[in-house]
């Protein structure tokens, strides 16, 4: 199969993908009810209460026992159970089952607060607790998982029981397809963090009440260290409600939420809008996927200043607009805090589709990063990527790195944005000039006049046979031997992420063949394998 010492040539990579693409009528397709690869280890359903019910179960501020219908393989919570009109005020935890646990409602955590009075301090509201390895379903398009400022969800699953929340024909039918999305709403978090559409009065007041997306509800606050919980090795799949014209959610929504909130092993699946998005707040994320987003695959706004360890991002053969997009906020508009996050080992392998008329693309063409209104990112040890679409998919590379404006231009020229021992392999790899005639590729690599620039490549040539960028197992693993179209060393040199004066332990792109974090837990990276 061409492989050079473990290393797959972008020419072999075409012909791996192809052969998946042929396979599948013109795309890497999957079957919904059977794109996983992971394995249960739970051998009992929990029961509540010492009863054949094993549904989840509560006591409600007014005495009365609350508890799910169990009908045999699933538990179904209608909106007498919980919903946006009935949430949550006590803790709930919701145990493991084999079958799934479907939601006929909203599952709403604690009262929405919007400024009447102040909403609950750090971890003050309800507990949503769900055990590893369960999978929540909604019935209903415009429902939704929502967080209220001061409550917190616990969602811990492992690599061998991650937590799935999804759409009743995906998890209960098994109806829905590959790329379905708008099964239901997605995930929302509001929290009591920082947000740039408040000001310090309002912070210090608590008058910062900023309506989040989807049903009418709040987030904002003075607290960046504000804690919402946990998710770990969870799956968010085939969200995006439209609540409102150009109003849809996403697979999950950051909103000011702080940094003692703890993200870990995420992945996005097929979601009509962004895959996550941030709207202030200094939450981090580290272990990141997002596959088959139509949007933006990570999106930032309103002051975030946070940040991602370790993203990997492909978008579909046939639809997909940017891998990261961020945002502050414009000229006119220029409030506190300022948007200034790091990217540390982003993959990005985009497809290279047009926005609708002239293409398929739902939201606009698939691309790399593009910065506007002033956000700041830091850009680290990353790899941004259109081979895939030139060469397996035969269409043109959009542009890979885009800096949109004066604002984020003239920060980037004053060395306030950076990027760092990062390959931009594209056809198009950059967009833009900066104030002083600049262009944006020569901020990228030239070290000199920008001290903060350090160790970054640029290969026009991106579908050339010999350029060795990606191999091992999987098209998306970091190749062990990065070389030209020439054969020659590509001559990146990697940043040094965690600050301890040695790249040695630094890597290139979100994953390495030899420590595949995504093995097991997510959805629908199996079939990209070729071996």
């Amino acid at each position: 199969m061409n492989l050079r010492d473990g290393v797959l040539s972008v020419g072999t990579l075409a012909l791996a993908l192809a052969v998946l693409v042929g396979c599948s009528g013109g795309d890497v397709n999957i079957s919904a009810d059977n794109n996983s690869s992971v394995t249960d280890n739970s051998t009992t359903t929990t029961t509540s209460g010492g009863s054949s019910n094993p549904c989840a179960s509560y006591t409600d501020p007014d005495g009365a026992d609350v508890e799910g219908t169990f009908d045999g393989q699933n538990c179904v919570y209608d909106s007498n159970f919980v919903g946006i009109n009935n949430p949550l005020m006590v803790d709930l935890s919701i145990p493991f089952i084999s079958g799934v646990h479907i939601f006929e409602d909203t599952l709403a955590v604690g009262a929405d607060t919007d400024g009447t009075t102040p909403p609950p301090g750090k971890g003050e509201g309800p507990t949503l607790t769900v055990a590893a390895g369960n999978t929540l379903a909604w019935t209903n398009a415009g429902d939704y998982l929502l967080v209220t400022r001061g409550s917190q969800i616990f969602a811990n699953g492992s690599p061998t029981a991650p937590i799935t929340f999804t759409g009743f024909t995906d998890a209960v039918t098994g109806t829905a397809g590959a790329e379905d999305v708008q099964l239901w709403g997605g995930v929302v978090i509001n929290g009591r963090g920082m947000t740039n559409k408040c000001s310090d009065d309002q912070r210090a007041n608590n008058e910062c009440n900023v309506l989040a997306e989807g049903k009418p509800s709040h987030y904002g606050g003075n607290d960046n260290a504000d804690s919402s919980g946990a998710l770990r090795y969870v799956v968010v799949k085939h969200t995006g409600f439209e609540a409102a014209p150009g109003d849809e959610l996403n697979g999950v929504s950051f909103n000011a939420v702080g940094s003692d909130t703890v993200v870990e092993y995420l992945q996005a699946y097929s979601t009509f809008d962004d895959g996550i998005e941030f709207f202030g707040g200094a939450v981090e994320v580290s272990n990141y996927v997002a596959l088959y987003v139509r949007d933006d695959s990570i999106d930032y706004d309103q002051g975030w200043t946070g940040g991602i360890d370790r993203a990997l991002v492909i978008h579909s053969a046939s639809d997909g607009n940017r891998c990261i997009e961020g945002d502050s906020l414009s000229a006119e508009d220029a409030g506190m805090p300022v948007t200034n996050v790091y990217v540390n080992n982003l993959t990005c392998i985009n497809s290279g589709s047009d926005e609708v008329p002239s293409g398929t693309g739902t939201h606009g063409d698939s691309e790399g990063i593009v910065n506007r209104e002033g956000a700041r990112t830091q850009l680290r040890n990353s790899i941004i990527f259109d081979g895939y679409a030139r060469t397996v998919l035969s269409s043109g590379g959009n542009e890979c790195f885009e800096l949109d404006d004066g604002n984020t231009r003239d920060a980037a020229q004053a060395g306030e944005a950076s990027v760092s021992g990062t390959v931009i392999a594209c056809e198009e790899a950059t967009k833009d000039s900066l104030g002083n005639g600049d262009s944006i590729g020569e901020w990228i690599t030239n070290s000199t006049r920008y001290a903060n620039n350090t160790g970054n490549v640029i290969v026009t040539e991106s579908d050339g046979a010999n350029l060795s960028l990606l191999g091992g197992r999987q098209p998306f693993h970091t190749a062990g031997e990065l070389t030209d179209a020439t054969g020659a060393p590509l001559g990146v040199e990697l940043a040094d992420t965690d600050g301890d004066g040695d790249t040695s332990d630094e890597t290139l792109g979100a994953v390495a063949a030899d420590d595949d974090w995504t093995a097991n837990w997510t959805v629908g990276l199996d079939s990209l394998w070729f071996d």
